[in-house]
């Protein structure tokens, strides 16, 4: 509705484009996410959703620059489309894989946004001081081989 209400002439396009989003976003979603790597686990959901699955492959080599200018022409809006790729791709719309932006960009009108406060570094922080106060300790940049965890004696033993 803002983007609309910023660029009436461009409402039917952004309504379009955002149907392909949702799109990507609605197939994405209707699979069990694991790795995409794993030929077994693919076969097994092209099996339980054989729609959802031609759906993403229908976007495998579709850029977000080519969706967004099939409905929208205003160079401002592109623009936008644009840097709202680029900050969460790092690339234009051009470089950004449909399937990506398909996922960011309807993701944060499916339950809201939900970012942790003070930024996502502040859940690695927080499990820190969970773990330090819990008598455990972190080491920064190395490698992990071995996780070391104890149980604590929770009975009462009236001390």
């Amino acid at each position: 509705a803002e983007l609309s209400a910023r660029f009436p002439h461009e409402a039917s396009g952004i309504k379009s484009f955002y149907g392909e989003c949702w799109a990507v976003f609605n197939a994405l979603n209707s699979l069990e996410m694991k790795s995409l790597e794993e030929p077994r686990y693919l076969m097994g959901e092209f099996f339980k959703n054989p729609m959802a699955c031609l759906t993403l492959a229908s976007y495998l080599t579709t850029n977000t620059g080519d969706v967004a200018r099939k409905y929208i022409k205003d160079p401002e809006l592109l623009k936008f489309i644009d840097l709202e790729c680029f900050i969460w791709s790092t690339v234009n719309a051009d470089m950004t894989p449909m399937i990506n932006a398909g996922m960011v960009f309807c993701d944060r009108h499916f339950g809201g946004i939900n970012y942790p406060l003070g930024g996502v570094g502040a859940i690695a922080e927080n499990m820190v001081d969970g773990i330090t106060e819990r008598g455990g300790h972190v080491v920064y940049k190395a490698n992990v081989k071995q996780i070391i965890t104890e149980e604590t004696n929770s009975s009462s033993n009236g001390s």
